[in-house]
C-alpha cells in the first residue's frame, strides 16, 4: 500500500494534467485564427479575433484596440491569462451593445460551461478510462515500422545487456513510449505515465492500489469501474504480426528457420533523439566556438557526421506514439559505415617505390597549405619571388621535407631488421634513404659517387609537383619541378649529416 502523501499527490497531478488540458482548450477557443466550413459558417471560436473586428466597428478607442490587438505576454501571465484579459479589455472599449457583440459573449459563456463541465476530473476520467483498451506501453512500437501496421507493440522490460552491443534495456534511464490504434486515446497514457517519488499511477493499477483515486471521487463502484477499464493498457500477452510488418527469416538448422519481426526501438530511438538535442546546448555551442578557434576547452564536444532522419507518419506523428509525436515523427539515422582504424605503418620490404598512395596521404595537410598558398598568388597575379612571399614558400616545403624524413624514420624503426633494404626492389637511392648506415659495396659505392641524393631529389620534385597540381586552378611546369628538387637537397643533406654523425 502506497504512502496517504504519495496517493493524494497522483490524485493531484491528475486534477492538474486535466485542468491543463481544459486550459489550452480555452486559450485555443479565444487565440485561434477564424477557420470557416463550407458552409461560411466559423467552426473554431477564433473569439479574439472576431472581437476586434466587432470592437473596431462600434467604438471611437481606435489607439487603445490597436494596442490590445499588438500587445505581447508579460513574463508573470500565462497564456490564458494574457488572452483572457485582452478579451475583458476589448469588451471594456465597446461603446455600445451590438447583436455581434451579443453573439460572442454568448458563444464564449457557452464554451466556458461546457469546457468546465467536460474537464470535470470525475467527468473525463470516466469518458477517457474506456480508451485505454487502445494503449499499449511499449519499448518496440509496430507503427514506427509502417504507419498503417497493426502488428503487436512489444514492451522489452528484460534486463540482459552486452556492453559491446547498444540495445534497449543497454539504457539507464529508459523512457516507455505509449502506442495508440486511435490518437485520441493517448491522453490516458499521460495519465497513467504521471509519476510522483518514482510512483506512476499505472504501478498503483499493477499493485490494485486505487487510493489515489478515492481523493477524486467516494464512487466505489466508479472507481471500480475506472480501475478496470485502465488495466486494459497493460501490455498484452497475445502477440501478432501483419502484413505490412518486415519479416527476416533466420535459419537455425538444416531446412529450419525463426521468423523474426523486426521492429524499431522507440524508446532507444527517443535516447538518441535527447541525445542529440544536446549538440545545440548553450554549453556545447561554447565548446565548439573554442574548438574552432583552436583554443582549449574542459567540455568535451560531440558530433554526428552523416547523419540522416526519416519522417514517421505525416503531420500527425502522434498517430504512432507518445514518444513519436515529442520527436516530431523524426527518426535519426547514424551511419552504419565501419569503424575508420588507425592505420600501421606499411612496410616497403615487397614495395618498388617509397613515393606512393601511402606517403601522399601522410603529407596530405602540409602539401594542401603549400598548394593554397600558390593557388592564392596565382589568383592575385602577385610574384613569388618576393622576399616574403618566397620565404614563406620555403617554410611550406621544409614542412613537407621535415614530415617526410620523420615518416623514414618511423618506417625504418618499425621495420626493425637491420640491411632490410638488401633484398628490396627499392631503387638504391631510396634504400640509402632508408638505411644510410649500410656497409656493403653497393652502398658504399653509391655514397661514394654522391650523384644518389641528387637522383633521389630529382624524384621527389616529379612527385611533388604531380601532387599539387590541380587542372584548371594550379598549372606547375619543369620549373617549379626543380625548385622543389632544389629545396628538397638541402633539407637531405642535412637529413644524411645527421646520420653520419650518428653512425
Amino acid at each position: 500500500m502506497i504512502e496517504e502523501k504519495i496517493s493524494k499527490a497522483l490524485s493531484d497531478e491528475i486534477i492538474k494534467y486535466i485542468n491543463n488540458r481544459r486550459d489550452v482548450k480555452e486559450e485555443s477557443f479565444l487565440k485561434d485564427k477564424p477557420k470557416k466550413n463550407k458552409k461560411g459558417i466559423i467552426t473554431n471560436g477564433a473569439i479574439i479575433a472576431r472581437l476586434l473586428a466587432v470592437i473596431k466597428k462600434i467604438t471611437n478607442h481606435v489607439d487603445e484596440v490597436n494596442s490590445i490587438e499588438k500587445a505581447k505576454k508579460n513574463k508573470n501571465q500565462t497564456n490564458l491569462e494574457f488572452q483572457r484579459n485582452r478579451y475583458e479589455q476589448l469588451l471594456s472599449l465597446a461603446d455600445g451593445e451590438d447583436n455581434n457583440l451579443v453573439d460572442i459573449k454568448n458563444e464564449y459563456h457557452q464554451f466556458l460551461v461546457t469546457n468546465r463541465e467536460f474537464f470535470n476530473s470525475v467527468t473525463w476520467l470516466t469518458n477517457y478510462s474506456v480508451k485505454a483498451k487502445d494503449i499499449s506501453f511499449a519499448t518496440h512500437v509496430g507503427k514506427l515500422t509502417h504507419s498503417s501496421s497493426k502488428s503487436s507493440n512489444i514492451l522489452d522490460v528484460s534486463d540482459e545487456k552486452k556492453e559491446s552491443y547498444l540495445t534497449t534495456n543497454s539504457l539507464y534511464n529508459m523512457e516507455v513510449d505509449t502506442a495508440s490504434s486511435n490518437a485520441a486515446s493517448l491522453p490516458i497514457a499521460d495519465i497513467l505515465k504521471l509519476t510522483v517519488d518514482g510512483i506512476s499511477v499505472l504501478d498503483c493499477l499493477k499493485n490494485n492500489e486505487k487510493s489515489l483515486f478515492e481523493h477524486l471521487t467516494d464512487n466505489d463502484v466508479l472507481i471500480n469501474e475506472w480501475c478496470e477499464q485502465l488495466k486494459q493498457a497493460y501490455d498484452s500477452s497475445e502477440k501478432q504480426s501483419y502484413f505490412l510488418s518486415k519479416q527476416t527469416y533466420f535459419p537455425v538448422e538444416s531446412n529450419q528457420y525463426h521468423l523474426l519481426l523486426p521492429l524499431t526501438s522507440s524508446s532507444l530511438v527517443q535516447a538518441l533523439h535527447l541525445e542529440h538535442k544536446k549538440y545545440w546546448d548553450e554549453e556545447q555551442e561554447k565548446a565548439r566556438t573554442q574548438k574552432n578557434s583552436k583554443k582549449y576547452t574542459k567540455i568535451r564536444t560531440c558530433s554526428y557526421p552523416n547523419k540522416a532522419y526519416i519522417h514517421v507518419t505525416g503531420s500527425n506523428h502522434s498517430n504512432a506514439s507518445s514518444l513519436n509525436g515529442k520527436r516530431g515523427g523524426r527518426i535519426s539515422l547514424l551511419p552504419a559505415t565501419p569503424p575508420q582504424w588507425q592505420s600501421s605503418i606499411p612496410s616497403y620490404v615487397n614495395k618498388t617505390d617509397v613515393f606512393d598512395r601511402a606517403l601522399s596521404f601522410v603529407l596530405k595537410a602540409e602539401m594542401n597549405d603549400l598548394k593554397k598558398y600558390l593557388v592564392l598568388i596565382k589568383n592575385k597575379s602577385i610574384s613569388i619571388s618576393e622576399p616574403k612571399r618566397n620565404a614563406a614558400v620555403i617554410n611550406k616545403l621544409r614542412a613537407i621535407a621535415g614530415n617526410f624524413f620523420n615518416y623514414i624514420e618511423q618506417i625504418n624503426s618499425h621495420t626493425g631488421i637491420k640491411n632490410w633494404t638488401v633484398e628490396t626492389h627499392l631503387p638504391i637511392e631510396q634504400q640509402l634513404l632508408f638505411e644510410y648506415s649500410r656497409d656493403d659495396d653497393k652502398a658504399v659505392t653509391a655514397k661514394q659517387n654522391k650523384q644518389w641524393m641528387k637522383t633521389l631529389s630529382k624524384s621527389y620534385g616529379q612527385w611533388l609537383n604531380n601532387q599539387l597540381k590541380d587542372k584548371g586552378k594550379l598549372n606547375l611546369t619543369l620549373i617549379h619541378e626543380a625548385v622543389w628538387a632544389d629545396a628538397f637537397l638541402i633539407e637531405l643533406r642535412e637529413f644524411v649529416a645527421t646520420q653520419e654523425v650518428t653512425l
